[in-house]
């Protein structure tokens, strides 16, 4: 009898774990620990997946920024993107919990009201990878000791790939010590800002941008 309720045992629990790994449904994934970033626009999980469900309750759009190779089940197939790329999922799209370092960005439905900049000025030298009609993605370059002029931002969440210092040179041309750094593999939102940049390092500025998008009007 113990052989027997042995072997009922264990194909229970096989059979809650084939349910617990279908795509789509992480009942074991990440989520407290890995926050890094909630407020009222939108939750960030740094290593970990709390929204890969189609039609989870308050979220849009979700958004996986890579931070080395990482491959995942969808149920657009086999996704496989590296350092620096993106996958993008609808509200009705799913997905499995990737492994890996990477953020899961998932966009929240009652966002408060989004703000604008004293002014719009497109920001050059910078080149869109997904765009809606919600908001955009983009590739945030600048060379070594180059400058961006005079642009603006909405509302914005910035995966940041390099270290580098920034600064805005009409402020601090040549920067101050321990200031305007970008620390690589962190993720920062920001509020909409008007301003010129410049990178002061020896390496490439390279972030990934999810910018809410306005009437620029």
């Amino acid at each position: 009898m113990r052989i027997f309720y042995f072997i009922i045992s264990l194909i229970a629990f096989n059979g809650q774990a084939g349910l617990a790994n279908n795509l789509g449904n992480n009942p074991l994934g990440k989520a407290k620990d890995s926050v890094a970033l909630d407020n009222g626009y939108m939750r960030v999980l740094r290593d970990g997946a709390a929204c890969t469900s189609a039609n989870t309750p308050n979220i849009g759009t979700r958004i996986i920024v890579a931070l080395d190779k990482i491959k995942f089940k969808s149920n657009r197939g086999l996704i496989s993107i590296d350092r620096g790329q993106i996958a993008v999922f609808l509200e009705n799209e799913f997905y499995d919990m990737p492994k890996g370092s990477y953020f899961e960005i998932a966009l929240k439905n009652n966002h408060p009201p989004l703000t604008k900049p004293s002014e719009w000025v497109e920001p050059l030298k910078n080149k869109i990878i997904y765009e809606n009609t919600e908001f955009r993605v983009f590739e945030e370059r600048l060379n070594p000791g180059d400058t961006r002029e005079l642009h603006s931002h909405a509302q914005r969440v910035v995966v940041r790939l390099n270290q580098v210092q920034l600064t805005d040179p009409r402020n601090s041309p040549n920067g101050k010590t321990g200031t305007g750094i970008q620390v690589a593999n962190t993720i920062k939102f920001a509020e909409p800002v008007v301003h010129v940049t410049k990178n002061l390092s020896n390496i490439p500025l390279f972030n990934i941008v999810i910018e809410y998008k306005i009437d620029s009007n």
